[in-house]
């Protein structure tokens, strides 16, 4: 799409995301700490665009909407391997570990977590988060259909999929429990930093970018090698707040 259409279709969107993410926070289908740690952040950066981040309005709402996703997971163990798939369970699990790479470090500095904290840790989270495919549950019902109309509007030809209804608290399936690829998903590229670590290829000619990526992974490694290893073994990538 071209720039200046872009810029007027985002613009005519933030308010629209913003209200429906607030109708998802009214509707306790979620837990607080999923308000908190990521809905609230990405109220703030939704009502001040290019602030806090330079990604694109879709990329931040598939991030915030990850990010969300595994908070719930991690608080009530809503997949497993018998509910979803050993494949499609390893899959998510080396993505939302890749997601939220020092953020349980990063907790640990801090006494409670004020709103501003809250949103400082979830930006990098939700940028990492925006690169892989777009996890579709129960959950943010109203944010994922305003998504679906706002992807629709930048001219991607797709066939919206038929959103999971359910409980937000309980086991979901294989229907319930699906990923959605946007122009932005690269699991590969996770799963790649990954297996580049763990096997110490050469990183001599790795853009920069990635190899911030990768710091941060041995960084992570380096000063708490135990929560590393729980998080890759069990469904909780993160800690709730």
């Amino acid at each position: 799409m071209p720039l200046i259409p872009l810029y007027q279709l985002e613009n005519a969107y933030y308010p629209k995301f913003i209200e429906a993410l607030q109708l998802d926070m009214s509707t306790s289908d979620h837990s607080a700490e999923v308000n908190h740690q990521v809905l609230n952040a990405a109220l703030s950066i939704l009502k001040e665009p290019g602030k806090y981040t330079g990604i694109s309005l879709d990329q931040i709402m598939i991030g915030t909407m990850n990010m969300a996703i595994s908070l719930q997971i991690s608080k009530y163990g809503t997949i497993s391997p018998e509910s979803v798939g050993q494949d499609v369970y390893d899959k998510y699990l080396r993505e939302s570990n890749y997601w939220f790479t020092g953020y349980n470090r990063a907790l640990k500095n801090y006494q409670g977590l004020s709103d501003q904290d809250a949103l400082i840790l979830a930006i990098p989270v939700i940028e990492r988060a925006a690169k892989s495919g777009l996890y579709i549950t129960p959950c943010l019902s109203h944010t994922l259909n305003l998504f679906f109309e706002y992807y629709l509007q930048l001219g991607n030809d797709f066939i919206p999929p038929d959103l999971p209804a359910g409980d937000t608290f309980r086991t979901w399936n294989q229907e319930q429990f699906l990923c959605f690829n946007t122009n932005y998903s690269s699991s590969l590229l996770s799963h790649s930093l990954f297996a580049v670590k763990a096997y110490r290829l050469p990183t001599t000619n790795l853009p920069k970018d990635l190899q911030n990526e990768l710091n941060l992974l041995s960084a992570a490694d380096d000063e708490d090698d135990q929560d590393d290893a729980d998080r890759t073994a069990s469904y909780s990538c993160c800690t709730i707040v």
